[in-house]
C-alpha cells in the first residue's frame, strides 16, 4: 500500500472504514487557488485520545445556540402537552395507536409513515445538495447533546486549556470534585433525555408516578437504562467519533454533493502563504496571506480537522473554524470570511439561495410537504369494517327468514362526534338485528355483532349486496347527519 490515499478516494470507499494514514512531514505548499488541485491526506493522529474544544463565539455559534434552544424545547415539552385531555403526542405500541395533535393513526395508516420516511430523506438528500451536512452541524442530536455536554464540561472543569491542564494533574480533592460534578450533570441530562423520550411511547405523567412507586414495567426500566447510557456514552465519551465510525451519513453524503453545493471552505488564494506576523506588518514584503497559522480553527473543531487541508469527510459544516477565524480576523484588522460556507464557484450563502437549482428545490420541497399534509388531513375521519361469520354455517334459516351474521368494526380516528348509527343499504327488505346505535370515542374503536334477516319470499337471489354505512349523530339534535363510512359486504341466502 502507498504511503498517500486520496481524500476523495476515502470519501467515496463505502465496503470498509478506510485506512488513515500519516501525511508526510515535509508538505508542499499548496497552490493559489480556492479549491487546490492537490489530493489531500488525513493525518492518523487527529482522531486519536481526547479531543478539546475550545470556546468560540460568532453567528455560527449563534444561530445554532437559537435553533438548539428550539429543539430542545419542542423534544422535552411534547410529551407533556394535552389536546382534549389526551397526550399531543403518544405512539402507543401496546395499544397500535399513534396519537399526533389530535390525529389517530391506526396501523392501517402505513402508509403515512412510509409517505413521511420518503419525504423525510428527499428533504435531507435536497438539503445536503445545497448546503453540505448543515443538517449534522446544526440539528443532529448527536451534535446537539455533544455540545451541551461540551457546555457542561467547560462550566465544571473550565476552558480548553485548563482542561488540558486538570487532566495532567495527579488526583486531588480538587480534581475530584470537578470531575465528580460534571458526570453528575451528564448523568441528570442523561436521565431526563431518557425519560423524555420514552415518554414518546409510554404517558409521562404515569411513567414517572410508576417509577417512584415501584410499579413500572421491566420494558420501560429497560428502555430507560438504555437511553440513560446511551447518551452519557455517545454524548459525553464517544462524541466524534460516532460521526466519524458510526455515522453512515457522512460515508454517503460525498456522492451528493455538486460544485453548487456549499461547504466550509479555506480561501487558499487570500489565506497562502500562512506564518506569524504582527498587525502592523506589511504582508505584501513578507509575502504572506491573511492566515496567521495561529491554529483556533483546529483548536474549535469538535472532530478535530484542520479546515485549511480542504474538504474532508469528517467536516460536520458547524462552522465554528469560520466563526473562530472572522474573530482573529477581525483582531487583525483584515476582512472576514477566510474561512466561510462557500462552493467551488465561490458563491456564499447570499448568493446561492438565487440560484435556479435551490429555486426548484424550495418549491419541490415545499409542494411535497403541502401534498403529505393535505393528504394527512384529507384521510377517512371514521372507517368501518365488516367481516361476515364465515366459522359456521353461510346462513341460518328461522321462523322469522334468513338470517347472516356479521362482525362490525367502527374506528372513530378523528371525528369530534362520538354518537353513530349504524344503518344498511340493500335493495330488497333487509333489517338489521342487532345494537344500532353505538358510542366510540376519539381515538377509539367499537366492535359489535349484528345479524341481518330477510323473510324468505323477498328472496330473489343466492348472493345479495348490502352496504352497510354509519352516520354521525348530532350530539344537541340527535338527528343523523351525512353518510361518514361505508363498506360492501354480501348475504348469502337459499334459492
Amino acid at each position: 500500500m502507498s504511503d498517500k490515499i486520496p481524500l476523495l478516494n476515502v470519501l467515496h470507499s463505502h465496503a470498509t472504514t478506510p485506512t488513515i494514514i500519516k501525511k508526510p512531514k515535509n508538505k508542499p505548499v499548496r497552490k493559489s487557488s480556492k479549491f487546490t488541485n492537490e489530493h489531500n491526506f488525513i493525518s492518523a493522529d487527529a482522531y486519536r485520545g481526547k479531543i478539546y474544544t475550545k470556546k468560540t463565539t460568532g453567528y455560527f455559534q449563534r444561530l445554532r445556540k437559537k435553533f438548539s434552544f428550539v429543539l430542545f424545547a419542542v423534544f422535552l415539552l411534547l410529551p407533556w402537552l394535552q389536546i382534549n385531555s389526551a397526550p399531543a403526542v403518544l405512539f402507543d405500541l401496546q395499544a397500535q395507536k399513534f396519537h399526533v395533535f389530535g390525529m389517530t393513526f391506526w396501523p392501517q395508516d402505513a402508509v403515512f409513515l412510509v409517505s413521511m420516511l420518503v419525504l423525510a430523506a428527499f428533504l435531507l438528500v435536497a438539503a445536503t445538495l445545497v448546503i453540505g451536512r448543515a443538517w449534522c452541524g446544526f440539528s443532529c442530536p448527536q451534535t446537539l447533546w455533544t455540545f451541551l455536554f461540551i457546555w457542561v464540561e467547560d462550566k465544571c472543569e473550565g476552558d480548553r486549556n485548563q482542561r488540558i491542564k486538570l487532566d495532567k494533574q495527579s488526583w486531588s480533592w480538587s480534581k475530584v470534585a470537578r470531575k465528580a460534578s460534571k458526570h453528575i450533570l451528564w448523568m441528570l441530562i442523561s436521565i431526563v433525555t431518557a425519560y423524555t423520550f420514552v415518554g414518546y411511547f409510554y404517558q409521562i405523567m404515569p411513567l414517572i408516578l410508576e417509577t417512584f412507586s415501584g410499579q413500572l414495567h421491566y420494558l420501560a426500566v429497560f428502555w430507560l437504562m438504555f437511553f440513560v447510557l446511551g447518551t452519557y456514552l455517545n454524548a459525553g465519551w464517544l462524541r466524534e467519533k460516532v460521526c466519524l465510525h458510526m455515522c453512515p451519513y457522512a460515508r454517503f453524503q460525498a456522492v451528493m454533493y455538486t460544485k453548487e453545493t456549499l461547504v466550509v471552505s479555506y480561501d487558499q488564494q487570500r489565506g497562502e502563504r500562512r506564518g506569524k506576523r504582527k498587525t502592523a506588518d506589511d504582508l505584501s514584503t513578507k509575502n504572506l496571506g491573511d492566515c496567521v497559522d495561529c491554529s483556533i480553527c483546529v483548536q474549535v473543531c469538535p472532530v478535530d480537522i484542520d479546515i485549511r487541508d480542504g474538504l474532508q469527510y469528517p467536516c460536520i459544516d458547524c462552522g465554528l473554524c469560520a466563526d473562530a477565524c472572522d474573530t482573529v480576523m477581525d483582531k487583525m484588522g483584515y476582512p472576514q470570511g477566510l474561512i466561510k460556507f462557500s462552493n467551488e464557484s465561490g458563491a456564499t450563502s447570499k448568493t446561492l439561495f438565487k440560484s435556479r437549482k435551490v429555486i426548484f428545490l424550495t418549491i419541490t420541497s415545499l409542494l411535497c410537504c403541502l401534498l403529505f399534509a393535505y393528504s394527512v388531513l384529507d384521510r377517512d375521519l371514521l372507517s368501518i369494517d365488516v367481516i361476515r361469520d364465515r366459522s359456521g354455517i353461510l346462513y341460518r334459516v328461522t321462523d322469522q327468514g334468513v338470517e347472516n351474521s356479521y362482525t362490525v368494526k367502527v374506528n372513530n380516528k378523528g371525528a369530534q362526534v362520538s354518537k353513530f348509527k349504524l344503518d344498511i343499504v340493500a335493495d330488497s327488505a333487509f333489517e338489521i338485528i342487532g345494537q344500532q346505535l353505538i358510542q366510540v370515542p376519539r381515538g377509539e374503536v367499537d366492535t359489535l355483532t349484528i345479524r341481518i334477516r330477510i323473510k324468505e319470499q323477498h328472496v330473489q337471489r343466492y348472493k345479495s349486496s348490502i352496504k352497510f354505512v354509519v352516520k354521525p349523530i348530532a350530539s344537541n339534535t340527535n338527528t343523523e347527519d351525512t353518510v361518514m363510512a361505508s363498506q360492501l359486504s354480501s348475504f348469502i341466502a337459499p334459492l
